[in-house]
């Protein structure tokens, strides 16, 4: 009997940031190599082909996980046979990197919404194709869940990131961990953009009162 294969996996995850309008978060999504700014789980993401922003550009993104804790301390295991120091080099070199290359596939500022693609990695994505978005709170059109009344004060300053996506089932991972993992995601991003967007805000409020 031939193996059932099983189904694509797909979703979306999305967060507020109720006090940045849609304009002033764009940007920071659009700047497709600068993902470790807002992303608290990546410490690397670097350009390694084509030309950010455009199609075609390829970035490098690294997680570095510690190793597991060693049986003893590093000075316990130094007082016992004089080698801490080499047992700190040993951990340091014991350090896992989960890296992934991605691709970016499509930029629309109009619509403030790109797509990428995962293209390589060493944590068992096969096809992995991924939309985010930047969306007003007042684009009714998006609204799929609820709607505003007209008379209804805008909420909206704000904006809300969403963030979808469409793969084969990633090997070691089940649907809803992922999900899980980009929801935490979205939420981090949201909250480091909304940091980032209050601050340049309060910095040209300060000069303009200067002016």
């Amino acid at each position: 009997m031939a193996e059932v294969q099983e189904q694509e996996w797909e979703g979306a995850v999305e967060a507020r940031l109720p006090s940045t309008p849609a304009a002033a978060a764009w940007p920071h999504i659009a700047s497709f190599c600068a993902l470790h700014r807002y992303l608290p789980s990546i410490d690397v993401c670097e350009r390694v082909a084509g030309e950010d922003g455009l199609p075609g550009c390829v970035r490098y993104v690294a997680s570095h996980l510690p190793p597991p804790p060693p049986a003893a301390t590093q000075e316990e295991q130094g007082d016992q046979n004089g080698q801490g120091e080499g047992a700190a080099a040993a951990a340091a070199a014991d350090v896992v990197e989960l890296w992934a290359r991605e691709e970016l596939l499509e930029m629309d500022d109009a619509r403030r919404r790109l797509v990428y693609a995962i293209v390589g990695s060493n944590m068992g994505f096969g096809r992995y194709v991924s939309t985010m978005r930047v969306v007003a709170e007042d684009d009714l059109d998006d609204k799929e869940e609820h709607t505003t009344s007209p008379t209804a004060p805008a909420a909206a300053a704000g904006c809300r990131l969403v963030w979808a996506f469409e793969c084969e089932p990633v090997h070691g991972w089940s649907r809803d961990g992922l999900v899980a993992y980009l929801d935490a995601s979205v939420k981090g991003i949201a909250e480091r953009i909304e940091s980032a967007a209050t601050t340049a805000l309060d910095e040209d409020d300060g000069a303009t009162a200067c002016s």
